[in-house]
């Protein structure tokens, strides 16, 4: 049987009514790889039952945390475009719900921050202004795409997931679109790829579950082998025995 994938979307608050709205590549990423995809509707009562019908879970982007939920300020000269808060309560929520039911998680760009975070980690809250000689992470203008290279570290989930860098540290071409990055891991997690000029691009669960969060975005270059292997990874983890 083809297991259930919860996927997050992004809320937009309006006077009279709340959308939850999700870019499609994320579910086609998870039909490529042979899972179902599952919107995840961002209602908290919701939770408990969420959990329990879906085997695996797939926090995907979004804007801006803001630093109150890792105990900092908003730093001179930051331009935050901030996720709604209601979002990040809720994704924290429904993290740990997903955590302490040991169900498979998959995290993208923000969703990866969220994750940070809810296990008690900290962001740098702009790339550009707090690490000097950073790469590019994010698109100078609209319609624009950027790439980098990531290396992944030898012996780690993500390594044995590529499945040819099992001899030495691979390195892999990945989109990029953030602003923000990890800056002390949360608990439990441990680094496991970085970009050239030292940003954590992934990390992973130290213990035997299937924790992995990533940076960039390989639901946009699914047709990439490494992109599809991730989210392979997830799927296979999801199945139900």
């Amino acid at each position: 049987m083809k297991p259930l994938i919860g996927i997050t979307m992004n809320l937009e608050e309006e006077a009279a009514r709340d959308l939850n709205i999700l870019d499609q590549d994320y579910g086609k990423a998870v039909l490529q790889a042979g899972g179902i995809p599952v919107p995840v509707l961002g209602v908290k009562r919701a939770i408990p039952d969420m959990v329990r019908q879906l085997d695996g879970f797939l926090f995907t982007g979004g804007d801006d945390i803001h630093p109150r939920f890792y105990k900092e300020r908003p730093r001179a000269g930051m331009k935050l475009r901030l996720a709604s808060d209601n979002r990040v309560r809720y994704e924290i929520d429904l993290f740990k719900a997903a955590a302490r039911a040991k169900k498979p998680v998959l995290a993208v760009c923000y969703g990866a921050q969220l994750v940070n975070v809810a296990l008690g980690g900290t962001l740098y809250q702009d790339i550009a202004l707090q690490i000097p000689e950073s790469l590019r992470h994010t698109a100078a203008k609209a319609g624009t795409k950027v790439f980098h290279p990531v290396s992944i570290f030898e012996g780690t989930k993500l390594c044995k997931i590529m499945g040819d860098c099992a001899t030495g540290d691979c390195s892999i071409r990945v989109r990029s679109a953030h602003h923000q990055s990890i800056k002390n891991p949360g608990r439990g997690l441990r680094l496991s790829a970085v970009s050239p000029d030292g940003v954590f691009e992934a990390l992973e669960s130290r213990g035997k579950g299937f924790l992995l969060v990533v940076q960039w975005h390989p639901e946009k270059t699914i047709h990439d082998r490494s992109s599809a292997k991730i989210f392979e990874a997830l799927v296979r983890a999801s199945r139900r025995s």
